[in-house]
């Protein structure tokens, strides 16, 4: 009788570990569609926008989840590409489950070889290709305002951490309230730019529009309805922003050194700087561009926010949301500072 009530007790908690293990929940994706998936994510890929996906899937602490990498020669020196090195160290060593960008054409090969519970995709037809061949695929994209929250909401809802969702979505509008109301009273709003110099492309055009107004600023690309817009010389100089945010330190250099920019107004005042890039370039895709709204706010209206220090900022933000630690050189490779120029904060305490 006694092995009876403990082979039958035995049982029910086998079973109740089994309902547990398949448990499941319903989300909808930012493509509107309705998706089951499972309690407990084991495996993710991405096939489409895998570094700003990446970055999402960082800010929630799910790195170690990632099945899939980089293996294209080329991408590997890509920057951005070795920071992400920094949240997820594997990356270079999983196999690359799509073709490189700007196409990023499934590799179906590479994804049969790979064990996975749901695969991000960055637009519809992707999403189409992969459930016709039965994986289970949810969509991301950064269309319209507030993508970053709407993005952070889903993520939360997917992953059962609503809780993290919300402290990210409330540090934003934080972030948003106060840089609208110590530039409420500006009068002479800057205007700025979002370009890769050395190509004239403008990315992520309703991105980069979207902090720069959230920043107090005017987006001088505001009417361009294009996303990667090509723009040329002259169209540039027509636009003449008072502040030009480029594409890393070789369009920096280039701004400065080459002779035909040389009589634009942010060149003339010295006011062009390379964007800070972390896990990905804050002014793309990202969870960071919280944190690019208030650097961008700094760099124009310097005396409104003298109090701010992006250092510190910076590294509460990847400790708080990322769970990552910054080194000394990693801060100043974000937010490309010089070596020996600004002592990086060391009180690391959290707010």
């Amino acid at each position: 009788m006694i092995m009876k009530k403990l082979y039958l007790s035995l049982a029910l908690i086998l079973l109740s570990c089994n309902i547990f293990a398949d448990s499941k929940h319903m989300v909808t994706d930012m493509a509107g569609q309705k998706v089951i998936v499972p309690d407990k994510i084991e495996g993710v890929v991405s096939v489409g926008g895998t570094p700003a996906i990446n970055a999402f899937l960082f800010a929630f602490g799910k790195a170690d989840i990632i099945k899939n990498g980089v293996q294209n020669e080329h991408l590997k020196k890509m920057p951005f590409w070795r920071h992400q090195q920094w949240f997820m160290s594997k990356i270079f060593e999983l196999p690359q489950v799509s073709t490189n960008p700007p196409s990023w054409t499934p590799d179906f090969e590479k994804l049969a070889q790979t064990k996975f519970d749901i695969a991000f995709v960055n637009d519809n037809l992707s999403a189409q290709m992969l459930q016709k061949r039965g994986y289970k695929v949810v969509v991301m994209n950064w269309q319209g305002e507030n993508s970053i929250k709407r993005s952070m909401t889903f993520m939360g809802e997917l992953f059962n951490m609503q809780d993290h969702a919300k402290e990210y979505i409330d540090y934003y509008d934080n972030i948003v309230e106060i840089t609208k109301r110590r530039t409420k009273d500006i009068k002479n709003r800057k205007s700025a730019l979002f370009l890769r110099v050395s190509t004239l492309m403008i990315p992520m055009v309703s991105t980069s529009n979207d902090i720069f107004k959230k920043a107090g600023g005017i987006s001088a690309s505001e009417h361009i309805k294009k996303e990667h817009a090509v723009i040329n010389r002259e169209q540039l100089f027509v636009l003449d922003p008072d502040y030009l945010f480029v594409w890393g330190k070789g369009d920096l250099k280039l701004a400065y050194n080459d002779p035909k920019f040389k009589d634009l107004k942010a060149v003339k005042n010295h006011n062009v700087y390379a964007v800070p890039l972390g896990a990905f370039f804050w002014t793309n895709y990202t969870p960071e561009q919280a944190l690019c709204i208030l650097w961008a706010t700094k760099k124009m209206y310097p005396e409104q926010f003298k109090d701010i220090d992006m250092q510190k900022e910076t590294l509460d933000f990847y400790r708080r949301f990322m769970d990552k630690e910054l080194t000394t050189q990693q801060l100043q490779e974000i937010l490309n500072i010089k070596k020996n120029q600004d002592k990086p904060i060391t009180n690391r305490e959290k707010k």
